[in-house]
């Protein structure tokens, strides 16, 4: 996960960050992230708005506290090494085609 640097950026021409040497495989893994953590959350805020007497309002309340997942698991999958990011991006999608499979 280094940054590498071209030879105009290494002239001094620009500045060189972090994210401009970042691979294009982290910013797909960070995206399928995010859209697998969304997915789970809805699915989520399915299950507690069929319950019994629960109104949308408290249905609506655990999903958006759990929300903040999305942006930790993108950040997570951008600077962590890339057999964690393949664990981190595996954990849900399981979740989300064992919930497919299921019913």
């Amino acid at each position: 996960m280094r940054a590498t640097v071209s030879p105009a950026l290494a002239r001094g021409s620009h500045t060189a960050t972090y994210l401009e040497g970042m691979d294009w495989w982290r910013w797909l893994a960070a995206v399928v992230e995010a859209v697998l953590l969304g997915i789970l959350l809805l699915l989520w805020y399915d299950t507690l708005r069929e319950r019994p007497g629960w109104s949308w309002q408290q249905a609506a309340r655990r999903p958006l506290i759990g929300a903040i997942a999305i942006p930790i698991g993108f950040l997570a999958c951008l600077f962590l090494p890339w057999w964690l990011v393949l664990i981190i991006v595996a954990i849900p999608a399981c979740a989300v085609i064992a919930m497919a499979l299921a019913s």
